[in-house]
């Protein structure tokens, strides 16, 4: 545990962590501006952002530096196992005020992102659907009557079709792109 994002870099060798979770106000650099630094050292670090902030910019700035979870304060014990749970299964954990959230920007700036489209099949909007809220992989086979493996199918194609490579370009794109 450190007090600071400077310590925690310095030390981030000897520690190896899987997942980094992370206050957005640390003293000197913040949450958020040590995400590129720690995916600089380890791309495949999983980081989640803890905040008293929930406004959409806080968000998205971190969802853009490829944050892996963000969950507001106060975050109960078995909110937080949960997150972990979830980012160590691929999900990205939010808390339900983020969730609406993102929801509500996708629905108030893209009324008919999923529905005027020819980009996406109806099993892949249904995915997109549950993708963007936050859903894990087991969570949107289990909702979807279908396998964990036609899960990571159909979110291959979405990948694809968006030309991305991970869920929070696929999130970016999504968020900025007409489709």
């Amino acid at each position: 545990m450190y007090n600071n994002v400077h310590d925690a870099l310095k030390h981030y060798e000897a520690t190896s962590p899987d997942i980094i979770i992370s206050d957005i106000s640390m003293p000197g650099m913040s949450g958020i501006e040590s995400i590129k630094k720690f995916k600089e050292k380890d791309s495949s670090v999983k980081i989640i952002l803890i905040s008293v902030h929930d406004e959409i910019n806080f968000v998205l700035n971190s969802i853009e530096n490829k944050v892996d979870g963000y969950l507001t304060k106060p975050i109960s014990k078995d909110g937080l196992l949960h997150a972990l749970e979830s980012v160590e299964q691929g999900g990205i954990p939010l808390t339900p005020d983020i969730s609406k959230l993102l929801v509500k920007l996708v629905v108030d700036k893209k009324d008919d992102l999923f529905s005027k489209n020819d980009l996406f099949s109806e099993r892949e909007i249904e995915i997109l659907k549950l993708f963007t809220t936050g859903h894990t992989y087991k969570s949107m086979a289990e909702t979807l009557f279908i396998s964990h493996s036609t899960v990571n199918f159909h979110i291959q194609n979405i990948y694809s079709k968006l030309d991305v490579n991970n869920k929070s370009d696929a999130l970016i794109k999504l968020k900025n792109t007409k489709i």
